[in-house]
């Protein structure tokens, strides 16, 4: 193995597990050379698999103090209707991580290879909701989000 090569190695691995609204949920983030890979489940098992990168041009377009940057995701497995609510919510999840990301380490330019199997429950069809429990859901949905962002946190492989 060449000296370039030996610095790429070992791999830098970091994992992290809490119960989030009763259910075992783990993360595990890996850094390699040219990608960041999070895998986060509640089923223990690999789930639904997003790339995500960040717009290198809307960085430099963008005044330095915006917290905000572009990014472009894509999912590789696992999507499912693009109108389901499941898919809507993983988009945002991966937007959030990389930009998260970027914000934590303006250096960092490597996509995010995202995995996500969450317990995300899509609306009944059948019948409609009512406002309370509508605004029950938002408020366990933003719950969740809200702890698999810091159980991501907890990973942190890119400072």
């Amino acid at each position: 193995m060449d000296t370039a090569s030996a610095n790429l190695f070992p791999l830098i691995n970091k994992q992290a597990a809490r119960t989030i609204q009763g259910r075992h949920t783990e993360a595990l983030v890996t850094s390699f050379a040219d990608k960041i890979l999070i895998l986060i489940s509640q089923y223990g098992k690999v789930g639904s698999i997003i790339h995500t990168s960040v717009d290198q041009q809307s960085m430099t377009a963008s005044a330095p103090s915006s917290d905000l940057v572009a990014t472009t995701s894509r999912f590789l497995l696992g999507a499912g209707p693009s109108a389901s609510k499941k898919s809507q919510l993983y988009q945002v999840y991966a937007s959030h991580i990389s930009q998260m990301i970027q914000h934590q380490n303006p250096a960092e330019t490597r996509p995010v290879v995202l995995s996500l199997a969450l317990a995300i429950q899509e609306p009944d069809m059948d019948h409609s909701p009512s406002a309370a429990q509508e605004q029950e859901q938002r408020l366990k949905d933003r719950d969740l989000f809200e702890n698999v962002i810091e159980l991501v946190n907890e990973c942190n492989v890119w400072i």
